[in-house]
């Protein structure tokens, strides 16, 4: 009898034992990724519209859901305004970022600016810098053809319209590449192959003045038959400048606002460049948080962008690219 109790003494230790080794494991095993860093990702950009860069959060998003990481979203005050959104970097570097993405407001300014910090985390830039950059270690550019996008929307103005037609071009926002990348490209595309272009530009005095009421005061001074904007907030500029005015024109637009796609479902908008942000906003995080294998699997991969118009922006891949989040 006593070795049989001394028998089921044993076999209880060893199961006492076991259990306690498997408790602590598990231990190990949930306490190990809670106990490491989470990395935090700022996501810095232009303007003081969350809902525009909304697409490209949720890409973003996406991947800092994978990778354990926090993303937050800073918006200016001011679209253009290089001076704040150096401050906003600057702040969030303080502030411990593990990494950031930025839409640069100045490509050139902000560019100089970060190069003269030296920084040893990874900085993605999105939409606005040369892709030459992403030969540079740690710095990556997530961006569509520029160029090529605004080439193709001057095509849409050349295979739609007349060789007569005046066609206005408001040259806003060009400090940032991408802009001024779309309107050479469309300046190509155009040469001699319709009546006029004219550029409306700010002057000197005219630097302070509303965008809207910029363009309302063009719009009224020059007749045109056709008018072209390469970015969302001049696209939507125009758009209230024409609503205000009671009148309509032939609009050829690279922009992703809600406003656009709404304005050309109504046809006001004849043709829309159309990129992927979504795209753009997941590769960005992507290179943020694992370069290396962001370089291994994306390596030459392009952000698509795509020609909308309203007879086909229901198209299954258009619709997917416009309404990302519709089911």
């Amino acid at each position: 009898m006593r070795m049989l109790r001394d028998k089921r003494s044993i076999i209880a230790i060893s199961v006492l034992l076991l259990i306690f080794i498997m408790f602590v494991i598990a231990q190990m095993n949930t306490k190990s990724p809670a106990n490491e860093k989470r990395k935090k990702v700022s996501l810095i950009v232009y303007g003081d519209n969350n809902e525009r860069w909304e697409n490209l959060r949720q890409g973003a998003e996406l991947v800092c859901g994978e990778k354990d990481a926090d993303l937050t979203l800073i918006t200016t005050l001011e679209e253009s305004d290089a001076g704040e959104q150096k401050e906003i970097i600057e702040r969030e570097i303080e502030g411990g970022a593990d990494a950031l993405i930025v839409a640069a407001c100045n490509s050139t300014e902000i560019k100089a600016f970060m190069d003269e910090r030296k920084l040893r985390i990874p900085v993605v830039y999105v939409e606005s810098l040369s892709t030459a950059l992403l030969t540079i270690k740690d710095t990556a550019v997530i961006s569509p053809d520029d160029y090529q996008m605004g080439f193709e929307l001057g095509e849409a103005v050349v295979e739609n319209e007349s060789d007569i037609v005046t066609v206005a071009v408001i040259s806003e926002n060009t400090e940032r590449d991408s802009v001024s990348l779309r309107e050479k490209g469309f300046m190509d595309a155009v040469e001699g192959k319709v009546g006029k272009v004219i550029e409306w530009k700010r002057s000197e005095r005219q630097q302070n003045v509303q965008t809207r009421m910029f363009i309302q005061r063009a719009v009224v001074s020059e007749a045109t038959d056709v008018i072209v904007t390469f970015d969302n907030s001049t696209t939507d500029a125009l758009l209230d400048a024409l609503s205000n005015l009671n009148q309509s024109s032939k609009l050829y637009s690279i922009s992703t606002s809600d406003k656009a796609v709404y304005n050309l479902y109504n046809n006001e908008i004849k043709a829309l460049e159309y990129p992927n942000e979504f795209s753009m906003g997941y590769l960005a995080a992507m290179y943020a948080l694992d370069e290396s294998y962001a370089r291994r699997k994306f390596a030459g991969e392009e952000i698509e962008y795509r020609t909308v118009r309203k007879e086909n922006m229901y198209d299954e891949d258009n619709q997917r690219l416009l309404f990302p989040f519709v089911n």
